[in-house]
């Protein structure tokens, strides 16, 4: 007996997914290591628009090893949403709904209610209103922030509100 999948006799619609996963966890590895670790209630995929839709969702996004390194996954970013839209091909995201994110190396914590990544660009965008807070106390609140994870530098479009907190030790 015998069994064979002929794929091509029903067209694909590009507008419906491709695959659908409910409950899953879906890994990104780049070079071998892992980049980043995303849970969601549900995930779809689509192959022909190269994209990834996914809802109530949690994450997680790793160090990068060194060049030629294997990795140790140490987690640096964690965050969760309640929708996000992935590119597949690049990298670049695009999250809604609730917005939480902690970034462990740079000691602060955001919320905002949208934002986009720019893998290649390295950059972080923010339209809306973004409150920010870091363990010692310091709070801020503005609009249009963007973030260059390169240069390790951030900034509002508006003005801002808020308290900033001097370290001790700076």
């Amino acid at each position: 007996m015998a069994c064979s999948f002929v794929y091509d006799t029903f067209p694909q619609n590009e507008d419906e997914p491709n695959l659908i996963m409910e409950n899953a966890e879906y890994v990104r590895i780049v070079n071998g290591n892992p980049e980043v670790r995303v849970n969601a209630e549900e995930i779809r995929r689509y192959e022909a628009k190269h994209t990834m839709e996914l809802d109530n969702l949690s994450f997680e996004q790793y160090n990068a090893a060194p060049e030629g390194q294997e990795a140790i996954p140490e987690v640096n970013t964690r965050g969760k949403a309640g929708q996000a839209r992935m590119e597949t091909d690049t990298g670049n995201v695009n999250i809604s709904g609730g917005v939480s994110i902690t970034v462990i190396s740079e000691d602060f914590s955001m919320e905002t209610t949208e934002l986009s990544w720019q893998d290649k660009e390295r950059l972080l965008n923010a339209p809306g209103t973004v409150n920010i807070t870091r363990s010692n106390g310091t709070t801020m609140k503005g609009t249009q922030f963007s973030a260059d994870a390169r240069s390790r530098s951030w900034e509002f479009g508006s003005a801002v509100e808020g308290s900033v907190v001097e370290d001790d030790n700076n």
